[in-house]
């Protein structure tokens, strides 16, 4: 890296934010006119991997984390991105988007500092399956996004289940094939596999309620959620 930019860089002001994963701190910097640029040409004419891509490696360049954001579970990513964009651009965001019921444009103005990741209160990671076997899950990475094209909880919980404990031991995913685990999930109950959906269903997440009048003057709301939501 050339030198003078290596000073401007390291000149630019930090700032401390709580990653929602591990509720440790986690420092930053704002992103320069040329991470700026990659993103949007990565939104603008990019695929939704390319997007993905381009903001890991920003993030990466950006945040003094301990291990590649593509490691992290996506919701901390969308938090740090989120956090990224405030401090780089400004706080705040106005965009438009169109109602799903009129189907008219309404524009809105979002203050991003007031949006936090949602905790539920009911989440939890380990789950007991009868008298014998806990299982603990893991919460899908940008990794994970990048290298599927299934969306849906099925596959989800299979790719995410990380280790299956049994009264004398500790089975890790990694150790075994992928059939191995969806003969596992094939043969659970129905009511402790909807129990294993619900880890996704309650996992963290960020997004934002907003609260509209439409043209006829019905009172509505959308909930926006996503990195593109919030990068326009």
């Amino acid at each position: 890296m050339n030198k003078l930019v290596e000073i401007l860089k390291n000149s630019l002001p930090k700032y401390f934010i709580e990653q929602p994963s591990t509720r440790k701190k986690v420092s930053f910097r704002p992103f320069t006119v040329k991470e700026e640029k990659n993103l949007i040409i990565a939104n603008q004419t990019g695929s939704p991997n390319d997007f993905l891509l381009t903001l890991t490696e920003v993030i990466d360049s950006c945040f003094d984390l301990p291990e590649n954001s593509k490691k992290l579970p996506v919701f901390d990513v969308e938090y740090f991105f989120i956090s990224l964009r405030s401090k780089s651009i400004g706080e705040i965001l106005q965009t438009t988007f169109v109602c799903p019921k009129t189907n008219e444009k309404i524009n809105i103005t979002l203050n991003l500092d007031d949006i936090k990741p949602v905790f539920d209160e009911n989440h939890k990671d380990i789950f007991n399956i009868g008298s014998k076997l806990n299982i603990k899950m893991k919460y899908p990475t940008i990794e994970y996004l990048l290298n599927t094209t299934n969306n849906d909880y099925y596959d989800m919980l299979v790719d995410c289940v990380e280790h299956i404990e049994t009264k004398d031991e500790l089975i890790h995913s990694k150790e075994v094939s992928r059939e191995t685990i969806i003969e596992f999930i094939e043969n659970l109950s129905k009511k402790d596999f909807d129990m294993l959906i619900n880890f996704f269903k309650t996992m963290p997440r960020i997004e934002k309620e907003i609260n509209y009048k439409t043209s006829d003057g019905v009172d509505r709301s959308i909930i926006l959620k996503g990195m593109r939501d919030f990068f326009r």
